[in-house]
């Protein structure tokens, strides 16, 4: 009887410390599906650029501190979302997406080794001045990590609703423009 009570303790640990992972990765998991769906629709040219780009991004969110994660996710859905939805040029915005995610993930990792490997830390030097710096480099750093994002989603909203007026589908232009105006 102790045999079975011990197996259900086990059993129950494995489940809490299954719970426990799924809630502690919750934004690594849910980053999985637009980046899947960005790397296996996109333009055959840029998949493995965008593969890529998505294996750096899930690491990234594995690895840097808060708020990296979040706004990896928030930029992966809406770099999914306006991909979806553009009509225009998808494959310079399904670039452009690839190119945001790559470049936040990389001031992640930096931000990361930033925050691990800082400066100061360990070497003994606490003048004033170097801990004035030091505030200094840590709110710009700070300000960075949500400003690079921000700047993501208005490049995309300008990508996807600020087209030039032309009077014509782009399909028509295209056409246009092959038949060199003869139709």
């Amino acid at each position: 009887m102790e045999q079975v009570q011990l197996f259900g303790y086990w059993l129950v640990n494995g489940i809490l410390a299954l719970i426990y992972l799924i809630v502690e990765q919750a934004l690594l998991l849910l980053l999985l599906p637009p980046l899947g769906w960005l790397a296996l629709t996109g333009p055959e040219e840029q998949r493995i650029w965008t593969t890529t780009a998505g294996i750096l991004t899930l690491l990234t969110a594995g690895l840097a501190p808060s708020p990296v994660p979040f706004w990896l996710l928030v930029m992966a859905i809406a770099g999914s979302a306006a991909a979806w939805a553009e009509r225009f040029d998808p494959r310079t915005l399904r670039w452009r997406v690839t190119q945001g995610l790559s470049l936040y993930s990389l001031a992640g990792i930096g931000f990361m080794f930033y925050q691990e490997f800082g400066p100061l830390r360990g070497a003994g030097n606490t003048g004033a001045l170097m801990s004035q710096g030091e505030s200094y480099l840590n709110a710009i750093i700070a300000v960075a990590m949500y400003v690079i994002p921000l700047g993501f989603l208005a490049m995309l909203a300008q990508a996807v609703w600020a087209h030039a007026p032309l009077g014509k589908k782009p399909e028509e232009i295209i056409r246009d423009v092959r038949a060199r105006g003869k139709n």
